[in-house]
C-alpha cells in the first residue's frame, strides 16, 4: 500500500472518515485502506498527549488505492 498519493497533512498519524450516512470509522493512516470502498469526509489526526488535533480534510471517493490521472 502506498499513501504517496494520498494529499494529508505532514504529521498525520490517524484518519477518521463521516460517511454521507453519518456513520463514523477511526484508524491508524498506516491502515487506510480499511476505507476503501467507503466514500465520505476524511479527518486527518495528529496524536497529541490530551488527544488528536485536526489538521485537515478531504472528500473521499472510496476508490483505494488513489489513481493518478496521467495526461
Amino acid at each position: 500500500m502506498s499513501l504517496n498519493l494520498l494529499q494529508r497533512p505532514k504529521g498525520t498519524t490517524h484518519a477518521r472518515i463521516i460517511t454521507h450516512e453519518g456513520k463514523k470509522a477511526f484508524t491508524p493512516i498506516k491502515e487506510f485502506d480499511v476505507f476503501q470502498g467507503v466514500s465520505g469526509k476524511i479527518t486527518f489526526l495528529k496524536e497529541t498527549r490530551k488527544g488528536y488535533t485536526e489538521l485537515g480534510q478531504m472528500d473521499f471517493d472510496g476508490v483505494w488505492p488513489i489513481k493518478e490521472n496521467k495526461e
